[in-house]
């Protein structure tokens, strides 16, 4: 558990870098066997799966915080530039097409914004 916590807390740091998974081992003082090894019984996954379900869960934190910044831009900031079908993967992962998250990322966040200029309790009923 101790190793794959500072997997973990690498790729926090690191994950908008070019991370060389045949790097991580050297950098950790680990030996590959046992980061493997460790990867595979905790968390039941290598660690090239990892740092992808890292990175996509930063887009998906991204996209929801900020809707308007952009595709590309949240793609590049949370490391995943360099990957093939990054949309494809987002949607495997969460099991969501990219343009309905989207939109209800932007409705969410122009919901969050009225209410915020509106908070009296009367702004939230609909007029009938």
């Amino acid at each position: 558990m101790q190793i794959v916590a500072k997997v973990r807390q690498y790729f926090g740091i690191h994950f908008q870098e070019s991370i060389d998974i045949k790097d991580l081992p050297t950098l950790l003082g680990i030996s590959k066997h046992c980061l493997d090894r460790s990867f595979e019984q905790v968390r039941g996954m290598s660690l090239a799966q990892a740092l992808q379900e890292h990175r996509l869960n930063k887009l998906f934190a991204a996209l929801t915080d900020q809707p308007r910044q952009g595709l590309g831009h949240a793609i590049e900031i949370c490391g995943l530039g360099n990957t093939k079908g990054v949309v494809a993967l987002f949607e495997q992962a969460f099991g969501i097409e990219m343009p309905l998250f989207m939109l209800t990322c932007r409705r969410a966040a122009d919901d969050r914004q009225f209410r915020r200029n509106h908070p009296e309790p009367d702004a939230l009923v609909l007029p009938t």
